[in-house]
């Protein structure tokens, strides 16, 4: 099992309301419903940034400026931005 930190954070009572009134409707526990929240989010982001590195690679390949990188490479940046 990974490490894990207790978050804690203030949010507007009226988002709150809302939200923990979804959980009821949905027959869903609102810790729950936060750790979907915040690991969709943390998923987004690294999709983005993996985006935005190949994004990079791809606009250097076509100015001459880029190299071929290899699968294996791609994995381990994959993997690095995983592990952040």
């Amino acid at each position: 099992m990974k490490n894990t930190v207790r978050v804690s954070f203030d949010v507007p009572i009226d988002e709150h309301t809302f939200l923990k009134t979804i959980c009821v409707e949905e027959h869903k526990p609102f810790r729950d419903l936060m750790k979907e929240v915040f690991h969709k989010t943390v998923e987004e982001i690294k999709k983005d940034r993996l985006q935005k590195i190949l994004s990079k690679g791809l606009q250097e390949a076509k100015e001459g400026k880029g190299r071929i990188i290899s699968q294996k490479e791609l994995d381990s940046w994959i993997e690095e931005i995983d592990n952040e």
